[in-house]
């Protein structure tokens, strides 16, 4: 365990040295949201009695990210911090509590997002295998894993799986997509599988989203990005009737958290992309383990408080 929490915390450094230099500046956001941090997933929010308020712990940071963009003017900027999911699966993969990195750019688009987070990848990749406490075994997958970058479009995606149209990617074919190509950017999913905010495809009707899933071997989806969308108007119509808005509400949020961020669109089209990367997955895939619990000193899944557990 020694060994591996020396690796984490290179791993780290490794990440925010590499954005520091690509010029994002790190900024803390708050882990308590009254329902525009609690949206990603909202089944799964944790609600919390707030000084007598009900407000939620945090999934994403996202929008507090897009306020440092389109209302402070900073051009990029980074956060990490805890998400949490009451997530009943207890399957070595999905997380009641884990480490979100999240990053937002002004003025860029699908493919900034996809060639930056490629660049991020590579480089981590390059400081593991100088890290003494890499396990051996790993370090011919990943100098193979170097040379097999991918990117693909959700159409090709479902066409290799044999799925159909507005299928999500089940974690079964996002293994299947790594294991046929290694290191894989799956591009541009339905509109309607994906979140309210990201950015309509002006060019097939809007068909789909300005999107990219980045799937590991072993982990998965490890970033999920995408363009946001600028025009105020589809931002608000796609908010009011997205199955996201209903189920907040039916979780008992306010249906006005929303309205100060719509705001700082109106009369504002501010182009803008970012990103949210599961930091523990990217250990999972780089020290090859099966299971996302055994490289997370303290795993928090659905088991968590039966016994006071640790990882060996």
């Amino acid at each position: 365990m020694r060994d591996l929490i020396e690796f984490r915390a290179a791993m780290t450094d490794a990440v925010f040295d590499f954005v520091r230099r690509e010029g994002f500046v790190e900024l803390d956001t708050p882990e308590i949201t009254p329902g525009t941090g609690a949206c990603e997933n909202v089944p799964t929010v944790f609600r919390l009695d707030f000084l007598g308020r009900l407000q939620f712990l945090r999934q994403t940071a996202q929008l507090d990210l897009e306020v440092a963009v389109a209302r402070w003017g900073l051009p990029r900027v980074i956060t990490r911090g805890r998400s949490f999911r009451a997530e009943p699966r207890a399957d070595g993969r999905h997380l009641c509590e884990f480490l979100l990195i999240e990053a937002e750019a002004r003025d860029w688009e699908l493919d900034d997002l996809v060639a930056h987070e490629t660049r991020l990848v590579r480089h981590v990749i390059e400081t593991a295998l100088e890290h003494p406490a890499l396990p051996a075994e790993r370090r011919i997958w990943l100098e193979r894993d170097l040379r097999t970058f991918n990117v693909i479009s959700y159409a090709e995606a479902i066409g290799m799986l044999g799925r159909g149209w507005g299928d999500d990617l089940s974690a079964a074919d996002e293994a299947r997509l790594t294991e046929i190509l290694g290191i894989v950017s799956v591009l541009r999913y339905p509109r309607e599988i994906k979140f309210f905010n990201m950015l309509d495809t002006r060019e097939n009707g809007a068909a789909t989203v300005e999107c990219c899933d980045l799937l590991l071997p072993l982990a998965g989806e490890t970033f999920g990005s995408s363009a946001r969308e600028y025009d105020v108007d589809i931002l608000r119509r796609k908010l009011l009737t997205s199955s996201m808005y209903r189920q907040l509400l039916d979780a008992g949020g306010d249906p006005e958290v929303f309205e100060s961020y719509l705001r700082l669109f109106e009369g504002n089209p501010v182009r803008r992309a970012g990103y949210g990367l599961g930091f523990d997955r990217l250990i999972q895939y780089l020290w090859g383990a099966e299971d996302v619990t055994a490289v997370i000193p303290f795993p928090v899944d659905a088991r968590y408080g039966r016994s006071y557990a640790v990882a060996s």
